[in-house]
């Protein structure tokens, strides 16, 4: 299956091919793809899982920092803005490994240490799970934000889950 699929930025000529098409099955998760924000740099970098006809998921990253119970800052993130994939491959095996989910956000991990490698440094990967997101990202390594630590939220983002990834500074 890798090979019927590939990670590329987001264009407005594949937001007008394919975003139209597109059905995570949260309706406002769907909007975002198709809204020009979802192209703005200014709010983040969006990146499609392509295959040869269909976006099959995508993600948008951004940066962020935590701060404790205190309002000091705990450390710089990268924050997953969004996460998705499409309903026609819920549940889908990649390989042997993993789920389709479990690659996209593979490849976003990837981005993101690629990020730290070589431009900017941060602590943590953060984002706001919906709760059919939440075991995708607890089996990946992220945990629930603590209680004495917090992070802006987005009005859409109330009943979501605050998560966060610390990344090991130690090689």
């Amino acid at each position: 299956m890798t090979d019927t699929f590939h990670t590329i930025p987001y264009t407005k000529e594949l937001q007008k091919q394919f975003a139209s098409k597109f059905d995570c099955g949260n309706e406002a998760i769907n909007m975002f793809l198709r809204d020009s924000i979802s192209l703005d740099p200014l709010f983040g970098k969006t990146y499609v899982l392509i295959s040869e006809d269909a976006i099959v998921g995508y993600y948008n990253i951004s940066t962020g920092h935590i701060e404790d119970d205190q309002s000091i800052r705990m450390g710089g993130t990268i924050y997953i803005n969004y996460l998705a994939l499409d309903q026609e491959y819920h549940k889908v095996k990649f390989d042997e490994e993993g789920y389709v989910s479990d690659f996209l956000l593979g490849d976003c991990f990837n981005r993101v240490l690629h990020l730290q490698d070589n431009y900017v440094g941060f602590t943590f990967i953060t984002l706001s799970s919906t709760e059919e997101g939440y075991y995708l990202y607890k089996r990946n390594g992220f945990e629930e934000l603590e209680d004495d630590m917090k992070m802006a939220k987005n009005d859409g983002e109330k009943r979501c889950i605050p998560m966060y990834l610390p990344l090991d500074l130690e090689d």
